[in-house]
């Protein structure tokens, strides 16, 4: 727990280093004895994962606005792994995140990287109503590691036709090989092609290796709008406090909203289009957004009062006389004194003419 910019807030961070895990030896067991387990740091265990799963609760039941510094590589997948329920733990992760109510932003931090299992549990679409994604412009994030891309995308024989495409020398004993006019000389360029492909195959790996990051960069990771924003490590404090600030009001606002009737999606728009109106054309940032929303805007406020009077027209041409005695309740409570009096004014008039 700590405070960004004086507001309270829950962080959840990774431990990089190795550790080591003491299973201490069962004194019913002659035969056991203690035994230590080291874990690798940037990996899920049975135990950590818990550890984050519970933390997240906490911070949920709390009401604490959350921020994750993500940099985990994933799971662990070793059968004694499995045997102790790492899924289960896993899960209880998305379980706790899609219980929070209050921001919960993921951060991405400067030489981190987010793979695997790890980024499925931490993805913004297990809640999308209260998650945003950050990565910073030096990080990584993707399923598979740039290795495992290029062992299952750019395998050998893809690399041999890159070479052959590409290497000018190649190219030149590929055309010498096709005008060759004797089985000897066919022969004799072929040992040069293998050798040629042979010296420079390390190159191309990791050019191959190169390629693949690329396709993880936090630049690629905005293209296919897997994150909301790359952000630089320098401002990234300032950043998030009014990132913050403005989601606090966005999120209270549009609880407001949904309570007549709307969903998330059209409370969102709604409110995002009030916000742009009273910018009046300035560049919408947060900062901006958090001033314009700090009071309730007056059109949610002509809003609101007109669903209540259109609530309150339906219930009274109801039949029933009870649906239009509670909706008249409803509406009184939620007078001023003053408008309350006007109100019970005009009643006693209504009253008097029936």
């Amino acid at each position: 727990r700590g405070r960004l910019g004086g507001l309270p807030m829950g962080a959840v961070l990774v431990e990089t280093r190795t550790v080591d895990k003491v299973v201490p030896a069962d004194p019913a067991t002659p035969e056991s004895k203690e035994e230590i387990q080291p874990q690798a740091g940037q990996v899920w265990f049975p135990d950590s994962a818990y550890k984050t799963a519970q933390a997240l609760s906490d911070f949920s039941k709390e009401g604490l606005p959350i921020i994750v510094f993500a940099n985990w590589r994933g799971f662990s997948g070793g059968m004694r792994d499995m045997y102790q329920e790492v899924l289960k733990y896993g899960s209880m992760i998305v379980d706790a995140l899609i219980e929070c109510t209050q921001p919960v932003f993921v951060y991405i931090p400067p030489k981190g990287e987010l793979r695997g299992g790890a980024w499925v549990v931490l993805d913004p679409l297990i809640n999308p109503e209260v998650m945003e994604m950050y990565a910073d412009l030096d990080s990584r994030g993707g399923v598979l590691e740039p290795a495992g891309i290029v062992e299952i995308k750019y395998r050998h024989k893809d690399l041999l036709a890159t070479m052959h495409r590409l290497d000018p020398k190649l190219v030149a004993l590929k055309a010498a090989r096709d005008q060759a006019d004797t089985d000897d000389q066919k022969r004799e360029i072929m040992r040069d092609m293998q050798q040629r492909e042979k010296d420079i195959m390390p190159f191309y790996q990791q050019v191959a290796l190169q390629f693949a990051d690329l396709h993880d960069t936090p630049g690629r990771m905005l293209a296919k709008k897997v994150i909301n924003d790359k952000l630089q490590w320098r401002g990234a404090r300032r950043f998030f406090y009014w990132r913050l600030q403005r989601r606090l009001r966005e999120i209270s606002l549009t609880n407001e909203l949904k309570q007549h009737g709307l969903s998330h999606e059209e409370a969102t728009v709604l409110l995002h289009t009030w916000t742009l109106e009273l910018t009046e054309g300035q560049e919408l940032t947060d900062k901006l957004a958090t001033k314009v929303l700090e009071q309730k805007p007056n059109q949610m406020t002509e809003w609101q009062h007109q669903q209540e009077i259109a609530s309150l027209t339906k219930n009274l041409s109801s039949t029933a006389p009870q649906n239009s005695t509670e909706a008249v309740v409803r509406w009184l409570s939620k007078l001023g004194p003053d408008d309350k009096a006007t109100a019970c004014a005009a009643l006693a008039r209504i009253s008097d003419n029936v």
